[in-house]
């Protein structure tokens, strides 16, 4: 199936403004089962403010160069930043965690925080209520939610919420419904028929995923063909969850990240 690969990088530049990216030209994207990806990283702290975080233009010119490069350009993309198939295993190295608990006694109590500041938090906003008037989206995921879709006003949308606590999912007033799941479960399984969604949000979590080509897979199965699956991302985390393949790394190499689990799951691995 034919998809695009659309790039919209959101920066807190050095001056503290934010500078949005612009739209870049889509690209054709073959990946099984998959609509449109949107990568919106939102770099905001002092560590990325003293590493400039890349431009539109540079990430757009390297994985457009990967894409355009042949039929190999899915393996090219799914080990940037992983050796191989084994690399992606659930409990490997990458995705060790120093809190190995479950994820469910951390989301215990609401947790009830943004990773990202005011402005960014505006600009993702801005960002979605965006993409969901140009696709003419009705029905939205919001995976890993909680208290906050980042939708402004969800009137006309039937709005599905899947996190870790009920309390928080409980206080978003954008959710139509929600269901408390964790994705990190091996089986876990989006509670939404396939082919229903218009839009998939993953809004600063993916960090934490330690099942990503699963997830990923998942909710592929729940998009409608052409549908659209935006993934945003900050540096800001709760470290003790994070995955170790993003610890430490820069934004570019989050960019890659993502991209892999996206190869990764366009491969059926």
């Amino acid at each position: 199936m034919k998809c695009a690969l659309l790039l919209v990088p959101l920066f807190l530049g050095t001056s503290g403004g934010i500078r949005a990216g612009h739209r870049v030209q889509r690209r054709e994207f073959v990946a099984a089962g998959f609509g449109t990806s949107l990568f919106t990283p939102l770099a905001s702290t002092a560590a990325t403010r003293s590493a400039p975080a890349p431009s539109q233009a540079e990430i757009d010119k390297y994985l457009g160069s990967v894409i355009e490069s042949g039929d190999g350009y899915l393996d090219k993309l799914a080990f940037e930043m992983f050796d191989d198939d084994s690399d992606y295993k659930p409990g490997g190295a990458k995705f060790r965690r120093l809190d190995a608990t479950e994820d469910s006694l951390f989301y215990d109590k609401p947790k009830l925080v943004e990773h990202i500041d005011q402005r960014a938090v505006e600009a993702l906003t801005r960002r979605n209520v965006n993409l969901i008037s140009e696709e003419k989206a009705v029905n939205v995921l919001d995976m890993c939610a909680s208290h906050v879709s980042h939708l402004k006003d969800a009137k006309g949308l039937e709005v599905v919420g899947v996190g870790l606590n009920a309390d928080e999912l409980s206080m978003n007033p954008a959710l139509s419904r929600f269901e408390v799941v964790d994705l990190n479960r091996k089986g876990a399984t989006i509670p939404c028929a396939s082919e229903s969604i218009d839009v998939a949000l993953c809004q600063l979590s993916v960090d934490y995923l330690t099942r990503p080509v699963e997830v990923f897979s998942e909710v592929a199965r729940v998009l409608r063909p052409g549908g659209v699956f935006s993934v945003s991302f900050s540096d800001r985390v709760f470290m003790s969850k994070q995955v170790a393949v993003w610890s430490g790394q820069d934004d570019f190499n989050h960019v890659l990240t993502v991209a892999g689990y996206f190869a990764m799951s366009a491969k059926g691995g």
